[in-house]
């Protein structure tokens, strides 16, 4: 008895070729929307962690040109204070003005006016790789041009604070005795000195008042001024004027211009830029 097994063959008819161009445009479309998507998205990326370097930046500029504003009146009155100060040693009986020499001494002696930029966003855009992707070509040469003008400041500002460093100590205590100090606004650290804290002055020179402030400074009410070499004192005093007013001339005016100029290109490329945090 024979048995007759029917085998059953299953056929795979083959694709033709516009299903495999189907299949192979469809993926092709896959990853180039991949690629894209992801390119878009790093994109965003880099443009926002730009938008947000140049936001600070922003803040910190406003920072810079407010005290490069403010030491500009500074050396404006460091100026006028020298001048004062050189007339009386030279055409004075020094004595008789000691009081208002005192001050003008005091007010010379400090370092106030001295410029430090508050720009830390620089070094990003720099050392970040990120000044790369500012695209607006005038922004991004306003953003060079303060950042070298910064660094030419600061060495005339090393100058300043070489000078002082130098020089100051012992011109500070040429003319008088310095045994008393303010401590904390009281005078409970004065011994045996009476006096008062002065916080500003008023000098009468050529019939004109000049009010200015200082630094709170203890005027001992028997003020005693020692002998000193004028001549010294009063060269050292006038070449740090001149080291003050030649940063002025030479740097100071010229970065307190591209610090204006950089934030108004700021504006112009980022309008919203106060709105980013």
């Amino acid at each position: 008895k024979s048995i007759n097994m029917e085998v059953h063959h299953h056929s795979h008819h083959p694709k033709k070729w516009k299903e495999y161009i189907t299949e192979f445009l469809m993926l092709f479309l896959a990853v180039s929307l991949g690629f894209m998507a992801e390119n878009v998205r790093e994109h965003q990326i880099v443009a926002h962690q730009t938008e947000s370097v140049i936001a600070q930046l922003y803040q910190e500029l406003q920072k810079d040109t407010a005290s490069l504003h403010k030491i500009d009146v500074v050396h404006d009155k460091q100026d006028t204070a020298t001048i004062v100060l050189e007339n009386y040693i030279l055409n004075t009986d020094l004595e008789a003005n000691k009081v208002n020499f005192f001050y003008l001494h005091n007010y010379l002696c400090t370092r106030e006016g001295i410029f430090e930029t508050n720009c830390i966003a620089l070094d990003q855009l720099k050392f970040a790789g990120i000044l790369k992707n500012v695209k607006d070509s005038k922004l991004r040469d306003c953003i060079e041009k303060y950042d070298l003008m910064l660094l030419q400041i600061n060495a005339r500002t090393s100058r300043e604070v070489d000078f002082m460093n130098r020089y100051m100590d012992d011109i500070r205590i040429a003319p008088f005795d310095y045994y008393f100090r303010t401590a904390r606004d009281t005078s409970d650290s004065f011994v045996n000195v009476k006096g008062s804290i002065k916080s500003s002055a008023s000098i009468n020179y050529h019939n004109k008042t000049w009010d200015f402030v200082l630094n709170k400074t203890f005027l001992p009410d028997n003020l005693a001024l020692k002998a000193f070499d004028k001549s010294i004192y009063l060269n050292r005093m006038l070449q740090l004027n001149g080291i003050r007013m030649s940063t002025d001339i030479i740097h100071k005016n010229g970065i307190y211009k591209a610090g204006i100029e950089l934030l108004q290109n700021i504006e112009r490329v980022y309008p919203d830029i106060n709105e980013v945090h």
